[in-house]
């Protein structure tokens, strides 16, 4: 069935907890979700996060989000939430409500991709794993076999006729990072095969979906996690389960502390990969991840949580509506499919992170489905004219910027190729 191209954003900081998204539910020395409940014991962190899932994220957010545009959420997800040991601190009941956010999403029409965030050990030894510190999710078998009693549950639940399709694909695993405690990319293949044989064991209609590990989804081309090779397979196209999940960020090594220009150009670039239409060259890819956040990561200590100003607001117009351009297809047969803004909110409101706090504050287009409220035209390379002059307005939350003189009729063109790509129907 045939599904509109992808506008979503993450829930990230709900069932996965992580410090800089909500510091209210953390105390102590605890930095992850692991240690949070080693200090405060199962009782008291059952009772904790308890009340961050039922609040964090209601039914009202998801109303809010459809009346912005947005069509879809990807909802990350620990392994604890399935399959936990007695001896491991986290607590579980995540479950009911990644079900009832399911539900929610079949009742308004969106559709979800259920991330699997942590696994046991970590794959990249970060709080979003749930454990901070070495990656040990490969050092032994019994993780891999955990990790993969989860996809078949999610996949078996997920794929029962009451949701009605609305749980598009599951990803195998989150941002693994290679190179470090023994995890080589042959490693990562061997997991991603009987991942997504789990999967499609469970359900031959769920999608299967990848993190790039960084290497960019160029390096996926032609690669078949059924077959026996550890390398793609150039000249070929992936199986059509198969979707790759990149994240463009700006705020970490090595595309850190850019100017604003070198910014805009790589985005640019990043949109001619993408808008391939040859499969072999470039895989089905979602782009699962990317913010406003520049310079430098989410827990520095000077992330802006006040009032941005005028010129701060009109930069993040521009930085937004460029890469909203590039992560959208804008012709049929494109190898993008969407994307996924990290994330949706955060209890600071953190001006580069929170989606909500953008439309609120008016630098981030109130409908991306609605051409008509977007600030800069698109050229024919598929990039936003960055040179169009929009000034934000003086007041945070005021509808309507300056944007100086008449539209050209190559920035008319522009206008209408962005409601094409707002619109688009990808397969």
């Amino acid at each position: 069935m045939a599904v509109d191209a992808v506008r979503g954003v993450n829930l990230g900081g709900w069932l996965l907890t992580e410090q800089w998204i909500t510091p209210s539910v953390y105390s102590g020395e605890a930095n992850d979700e692991w240690n949070l409940c080693n200090v405060l014991g199962k009782r008291r962190c059952l009772s904790t996060l308890e009340s961050h899932w039922s609040s964090f994220i209601t039914k009202d957010d998801f109303e809010e989000m459809i009346s912005f545009g947005l069509n879809s959420v990807r909802i990350p997800i620990g392994y604890w939430a399935v399959d936990l040991l007695d001896y491991e601190p986290y607590v579980s009941g995540q479950y009911p409500y990644l079900i009832q956010s399911v539900h929610w999403a079949q009742e308004l029409g969106m559709t979800v991709l259920i991330d699997l965030h942590g696994v046991p050990g970590s794959q990249n030894g970060q709080d979003n794993s749930g454990l901070i510190g070495p990656i040990l999710f490969p050092s032994n078998t019994t993780n891999t076999e955990r990790t993969l009693n989860v996809l078949r549950n999610l996949t078996e639940e997920f794929s029962r006729a009451e949701y009605g399709g609305v749980v598009t694909s599951i990803e195998l695993l989150n941002e693994p990072r290679l190179g470090q405690a023994d995890f080589e990319m042959d490693d990562l293949k061997a997991f991603y095969t009987v991942g997504s044989e789990a999967v499609r064991t469970a359900d031959q209609g769920m999608g299967v979906m990848i993190h790039d590990a960084f290497w960019g989804p160029r390096y996926w081309a032609g690669y078949d996690p059924a077959s026996s090779s550890s390398s793609s397979s150039m000249g070929s196209a992936s199986p059509s389960y198969l979707e790759i999940d990149t994240h463009q960020y700006y705020a970490f090594a090595p595309l850190i502390n850019l100017p604003h220009a070198t910014i805009l150009e790589s985005v640019c670039n990043v949109s001619r990969m993408l808008k391939s239409t040859d499969r072999t060259r470039v895989p089905a890819t979602i782009v699962g991840e990317w913010s406003l956040q520049t310079g430098r990561g989410p827990d520095d200590p000077v992330s802006n949580r006040g009032q941005p100003d005028q010129a701060r607001r009109t930069w993040f117009r521009l930085l937004f509506e460029s890469q909203l351009a590039a992560y959208s297809p804008s012709a049929e047969g494109q190898a993008n499919l969407g994307w996924y803004y990290w994330t949706w909110k955060t209890e600071w409101e953190i001006d580069t992170w929170s989606y909500r706090r953008g439309v609120r504050d008016g630098y981030i287009p109130s409908d991306v489905s609605n051409a008509s409220t977007l600030a800069y035209p698109i050229l024919d390379n598929g990039c936003v004219d960055s040179t169009f002059n929009y000034t934000a307005p003086k007041k945070a939350g005021s509808a309507v910027g300056k944007a100086g003189g008449m539209r050209s009729v190559r920035q008319v063109v522009g206008i209408g190729l962005l409601t094409i790509i707002l619109g688009f129907v990808a397969l």
